[in-house]
């Protein structure tokens, strides 16, 4: 089956002991085209049926007997076909010391007409499980806002919102809960006053995305809360610009970890960083050919110059953000330095 991605959130140690679950999932498009799923009245989020493989079941048999339970719908196994597979990774929320490793394994069915009756276990019931019928749209909109009880359940619904982004050939982009999860856990893997300035670099992104008709202030806002993420593996230099965008990319979202990339490189150009040079040749070489394939948008732009004016005590000029780099690092690239104060131009009516 292919692979569509995978949502590691690296929150767990080496030590940590697998608690492995494979899984099936059904996407069931009706007649009318919208999709069966389950929503959960409790917390408002849209889920696709299904669940753990028993022992014993074969993925088929699995997939059939989990959407059965959860909607009260006959999946007409003829119909059954491979999409792809998501693996998870999280830290257990039960036991210590373990990592819970999902293989999701989403396939393709139709269903038979007509509605039996849910056979719910206790937590589905405590969920307020129902099946209902919804467009993609509708769908992403609600587990977009929607903030559970716990971090664990995020996850979940940022897995079904990224295949339902998938289906309608959208990008995946984080939403404002799980952007704040992923800042959040990374600060605990590496505290520091990165964290602040994420969140003012964020702030800012969105106050001027906020005043544009042409850019969405959340989208805005996420990313300025994502670009240093990279920083969640530890003290770093140029490294933390690598591994946030490999880090984001992993997670399957694209969009995000362009900007862990390009927020450093305002030129385009790796001699462009500030710091050290602290991954290998190979690495350095896969940054240079990304830079040269890209095409910088208003998103760069603005997170570019938000990053350049946030400290971690807030906002402040350009100029000043750029004399303390510069009394840190003994030195400013003039070239950069004039290329921020046209950044600071070309959103100077916001």
């Amino acid at each position: 089956m292919k692979h569509l991605f995978t949502l590691d959130i690296k929150d767990y140690p080496p030590s940590a002991v697998p608690l492995y679950r494979p899984s099936v999932r059904a996407v069931i498009r009706m007649e009318d085209e919208k999709l069966a799923m389950v929503y959960s009245r409790k917390y408002g989020y849209y889920k696709f049926p299904g669940g753990g493989i028993r022992a014993g079941e074969d993925r088929e048999e699995a997939l059939a007997r989990e959407v059965r339970e959860e909607t009260g719908l006959i999946v007409k196994k003829e119909t059954i076909q491979e999409y792809g597979s998501v693996l998870r990774r999280q830290k257990s929320g039960k036991q210590e010391n373990t990592v819970f490793e999902q293989e999701n394994l989403y396939y393709f069915c139709s269903a038979e007409a007509g509605v039996r009756e849910q056979k719910l276990d206790g937590y589905e019931k405590e969920a307020g499980f129902e099946l209902r019928f919804v467009t993609e749209a509708e769908a992403i909109a609600a587990n977009q806002v929607c903030v559970p009880e716990d971090d664990f359940s995020l996850v979940i619904i940022a897995r079904d919102t990224q295949i339902l982004e998938r289906l309608i050939g959208a990008v995946p982009e984080p939403s404002l809960p799980m952007a704040e999860f992923l800042l959040r856990s990374a600060a605990q893997c590496n505290p520091g006053p990165w964290e602040q300035h994420s969140r003012y670099t964020a702030e800012y992104a969105e106050r001027i995305a906020g005043r544009r008709p042409d850019m969405d202030a959340k989208i805005a806002y996420v990313y300025g809360l994502l670009h240093d993420i990279g920083r969640k593996f530890g003290v770093s230099g140029l490294a933390h610009v690598y591994d946030g965008y490999h880090y984001l990319l992993e997670l399957g979202y694209a969009n995000a970890a362009r900007i862990a990339l390009t927020h450093s490189f305002n030129l385009k150009d790796i001699h462009d960083y500030i710091g050290k040079f602290d991954i290998p040749e190979s690495a350095q070489e896969e940054i240079r050919m990304l830079l040269e394939e890209l095409e910088y948008d208003d998103y760069d732009y603005l997170i570019q110059l938000c990053d350049a004016v946030a400290k971690a005590d807030g906002i402040v000029s350009l100029e000043e953000r750029m004399n303390d780099v510069k009394s840190r690092y003994g030195y400013y690239p003039q070239k950069k330095w004039d290329r921020n104060l046209w950044l600071k131009e070309y959103f100077a009516n916001e």
